[in-house]
């Protein structure tokens, strides 16, 4: 059996969508870690749609711990449970379509002892993406190769063979988004494999859960963004530089998202950034 992870977060069919597709493609268990914090109201929908169904084990928990402290958590507690081996993290927006399971354990290399992370193919908004690029210093993410610009992985779907399954993945000090964008750089400095399947595809639809414009979205996105400059820098220096380049970058972002999207979210939350950081890392901050 090869185990799949997804975070509720208040919209049950979402999740159940979710759910039903790895079930027919052959995951199982499917651990569901509910991040809701609406004292289990909504998991109580899928409580009942899946009553008897032994493959999917649904987790409470009283907060909204985020994106990847939520996946940290389900990981150690599929560990409790016992399972071992390869683990499908995936989002609860997300369907995987037949046969993904096997193309992505195909993929694995031969040799067990290289950790590795294998994604598919994701269809969002009628665009394919594959390889995403990430701008160390200007805080951009492209879909071509850039001067300055790191390769990763889209956290969406990734399927994670490594030693110890149940060692924390993410690093905790990103609530939602950009979690994705320091573990595949951390992931290659350590010595791991990440591998993008062409052909398989994965269907996504794309902030679904938090809305695009929405001040959870925003707050978020830019958040991260100002985190990776500590995480991605090579000491404080090269850190209070990148969020110095970061200043007008994020600026422009908030201005074209403001317009495109008629709401002042974007650069209110932008200034909330600016009004509640500093541009130069605290010591806890530039930590490698």
């Amino acid at each position: 059996m090869t185990a799949a992870i997804t975070i509720h977060f208040r919209k049950p069919e979402l999740t159940a969508g979710c759910i039903d597709t790895l079930l027919a493609d052959g995951w199982a268990p499917v651990l569901v870690w509910d991040n809701s914090a609406d004292e289990g109201r909504s998991l109580q929908a899928l409580v009942a749609r899946y009553a008897g169904e032994p493959r999917v084990h649904l987790v409470g928990n009283p907060t909204n711990l985020g994106f990847g402290k939520g996946m940290n958590a389900a990981l150690v507690e599929l560990g409790r449970r016992g399972h071992v081996g390869p683990v499908l993290l995936v989002n609860n927006d997300a369907q995987v379509l037949p046969g993904m399971r096997a193309a992505l354990l195909a993929a694995l290399p031969r040799d067990s002892a290289i950790p590795v992370l294998v994604a598919p193919r994701i269809l969002q908004d009628g665009q394919a993406q594959g390889w995403l690029y990430y701008h160390r210093w200007l805080a951009l993410v492209t879909r071509r190769p850039v001067p300055g610009g790191i390769a990763y992985l889209s956290g969406c779907c990734l399927l994670v063979r490594r030693p110890d399954n149940a060692a924390p993945l993410f690093d905790d000090d990103f609530f939602m988004y950009g979690e994705d964008v320091e573990l595949s750089w951390r992931w290659r400095r350590q010595g791991g494999a990440l591998v993008l399947l062409e052909d398989i595809w994965l269907h996504h639809a794309g902030s679904a859960s938090t809305g695009q414009a929405s001040v959870a979205y925003e707050r978020f996105l830019v958040g991260s963004h100002w985190t990776l400059a500590c995480k991605l820098a090579d000491g404080p220096l090269q850190a209070t530089v990148m969020r110095l380049l970061r200043v007008p970058s994020l600026s422009l972002r908030a201005v074209l998202r403001s317009l495109r999207y008629r709401s002042w979210v974007p650069l209110r939350s932008l200034g909330q950034l600016f009004m509640r950081s500093s541009i130069r890392p605290t010591n806890q901050e530039a930590r490698r």
